[in-house]
């Protein structure tokens, strides 16, 4: 496994990291079990940043089982946001959401604590008197979590937070991918010239880089012909290359030195030894690029 350095938390994580949306599987009766076997795989790997939320079902209560039962534990991002429905993204909910969430991890302390989806709250709660940002730092505080962070797909809000300084680490989603270099326009500078770490998530772009039925119904939700043709396109190109298409969508954001993890959301221990592979591959770079 490579390691990178997370921005300025220093912390050198995995190159390729683990997400928390898909741990249990496609069987809930087997969720403990899958879980358990994708968070060792992940440790066996050289895996050691988690990435979860309470938005992902049953994923931090399965997490916290699964790290009850290592010796060695990763290091645990979550995030705020979404549970209860109605979240209203100040202070105290921030506060009480945290505290949820390490009672269902099992921990005393997060690694990182994030804000799920910026445009849900919006610029003036995040950052008025008494909102998100002021709860997150009351977090640290208290010894809740080491570093705080902003999530979402809000392009201009990301970027516009990023420029605060106000933050360790950003998650970007489906924005950045072979097919789409949106996130890297505009939020991955402004982050890295505050030194936070950047973390890309949704790499396979919601199965556009899986062969069969997943990238024909990705290609389907695609906005237009003129998009379609162009991922096509950019198909074709990493199908000449080595490895499998889940590889090459990992392999070309790796390539790029500002990233500090990929998150590979993982439903059982094959995928994620499957793209964890990219690592050890050469970065892979396209015949042609486009901006959005």
């Amino acid at each position: 496994m490579e390691y990178r350095r997370l921005g300025r938390t220093g912390l050198q994580v995995s190159a390729v990291s683990l997400g928390g949306a898909y741990l249990m599987g496609p069987d809930p009766e087997r969720a403990v079990e899958c879980t358990a076997a994708v968070l060792q795989q992940a440790l066996d790997l050289g895996v050691n940043y988690v990435d979860t939320a309470p938005l992902y079902g049953r994923s931090e209560e399965l997490l916290g089982q699964a790290l009850g039962q290592l010796r060695a534990r990763p290091l645990v991002a979550t995030k705020v946001g979404f549970d209860p429905e109605g979240f209203d993204y100040r202070r105290d909910s921030v506060l009480w959401s945290l505290e949820r969430s390490l009672v269902r991890l099992g921990l005393e302390r997060l690694t990182v604590a994030q804000i799920h989806e910026a445009n849900i709250p919006g610029w003036e709660r995040i950052l008025e008197p008494g909102g998100t940002l002021e709860g997150l730092r009351a977090a640290q505080a208290q010894g809740l979590c080491d570093w705080i962070g902003v999530t979402g797909r809000a392009i201009p809000l990301l970027a516009g937070l990023a420029a605060t300084g106000e933050f360790d680490t950003v998650l970007v989603y489906h924005d950045y991918h072979p097919g789409s270099q949106l996130a890297a326009l505009s939020v991955l500078p402004a982050a890295a010239a505050q030194d936070m770490g950047i973390v890309v998530g949704t790499p396979l772009a919601g199965g556009l880089f899986v062969e069969g039925e997943p990238q024909r119904a990705a290609l389907e939700r695609l906005a237009d012909d003129s998009e379609r043709a162009y991922v096509v396109g950019i198909l074709r190109q990493l199908r000449r290359q080595e490895g499998t298409l889940p590889q090459q969508a990992f392999r070309y954001i790796l390539a790029d030195a500002l990233v500090s993890t990929v998150s590979s959301g993982a439903a059982a221990p094959g995928e994620l030894a499957e793209v964890a592979a990219a690592v050890h591959m050469q970065p892979l770079k396209l015949e042609e690029a486009r901006q959005n």
